[in-house]
């Protein structure tokens, strides 16, 4: 009987371990912090590398450096929502302390522990959720991750001492989620900056393969001056060859959106250029009207290629969008800005998905 008995405790407290998120205090911060939150939130978000006030909604993600941004890319609008969710409450602030930040609305006296119930008054009602105003907005790829949400305390201090050290330990006497946090602050060299914020998490999707479609015009050839009309993409194309006088102290319009970063840092200086107008049958699109440079010419900015419709469908949950790519096979002008040669090519590319979430176990 006292073997039964013995067996039941021991099977009991390995339960009771389990439940609660009892777990070593050995190791980083980090992993234990990783080992005690609850599998839902952990599931959810990806942690940062490092700890930096940036949000880098709309970037790919590396499994090696993780966010990368794209020279040139479209700047994507952002909203911030309050987070009243206790279990992300928590695992934001217990990743806040694990990468080494303190809370800036608190006094602190090179020590502090959070005990219970005291841990909801050291939150500081910071949380934000920063996420896309429109979804749709990310330029997902097949088989890349993005980030399209991202956790900030926004009441933390990100501080770089020689000798911080956070760690976290979750007691098998509370419940998952109010875990009892302790951090040790070493003040002896300053080696960094300091900022007040900090970016815990990420949550990343990409695109579901069985659920892309896509459908291709193929390469369209257009003229100068002649309208170029895609009945089935409802668009309307048009080039023409827009110059300003030498010397005049005119530029080019700032409307104009450049194929390149490069032609658009040159366009004051830019007397001549291809510009490509594309218009919507649809009154609820917007035009666009793309600029390549014809004199100065810029030999590798000849192609240009941009998603110019997107939006979600609420009925089935999915990405519609429209992406076009354009080249110039060969374009000229002449000495006196009058055009030399014009070939160019379009490709209309429809496309439909659903997206699946990316976890840290997938990573």
């Amino acid at each position: 009987m006292k073997i039964i008995m013995l067996q039941k405790t021991a099977l009991a407290a390995v339960l009771i371990m389990s439940i609660s998120g009892c777990v070593s205090t050995g190791g980083s911060a980090i992993e234990t912090h990783n080992k005690g939150l609850s599998g839902l939130t952990e599931n959810d978000y990806v942690p940062a590398k490092k700890p930096i006030d940036r949000h880098f909604i709309g970037a790919a993600w590396s499994k090696q450096f993780g966010p990368v941004e794209e020279a040139g890319a479209d700047e994507i609008r952002v909203k911030k929502d309050r987070s009243f969710s206790n279990v992300q409450q928590d695992y934001a602030y217990n990743l806040g302390l694990a990468l080494g930040a303190t809370p800036t609305a608190l006094p602190l006296k090179g020590e502090f522990g959070i005990q219970g119930g005291s841990i909801e008054k050291a939150k500081l009602a910071g949380l934000e959720i920063i996420s896309p105003v429109t979804f749709a907005d990310i330029p997902f790829e097949l088989d890349v991750p993005y980030v399209t949400e991202a956790l900030r305390l926004a009441n933390f201090k990100i501080s770089d001492e020689k000798n911080n050290k956070a760690s976290i330990n979750v007691g098998a006497s509370h419940a998952v989620g109010t875990a009892t946090s302790v951090a040790e602050a070493g003040s002896q060299a300053r080696r960094g900056t300091e900022g007040d914020g900090l970016v815990v998490a990420y949550k990343l999707q990409k695109i579901n393969r069985s659920t892309y479609e896509r459908k291709d015009s193929g390469a369209l050839p257009f003229g100068l001056e002649k309208l170029l009309e895609v009945p089935s993409d409802g668009l309307l194309i048009k080039a023409r060859l827009l110059t300003i006088e030498p010397g005049s102290g005119k530029s080019l319009p700032r409307s104009i959106l450049w194929a390149c970063q490069k032609a658009d840092a040159q366009s004051r200086n830019m007397v001549a250029a291809w510009i490509v107008d594309i218009k919507s049958t649809d009154p609820k699109r917007k035009s666009l009207t793309i600029g390549f440079p014809a004199l100065p010419r810029i030999d590798d900015c000849q192609g240009f290629s941009r998603v110019i419709y997107s939006r979600i469908d609420a009925r089935t949950d999915r990405v519609i969008r429209q992406k076009v790519n354009m080249t110039l096979v060969d374009a000229d002008v002449t000495d006196f800005l009058q055009p030399k040669v014009f070939d160019a090519r379009v490709t209309l590319i429809d496309e439909s998905f659903g997206v699946t979430n990316v976890t840290s176990g997938d990573l």
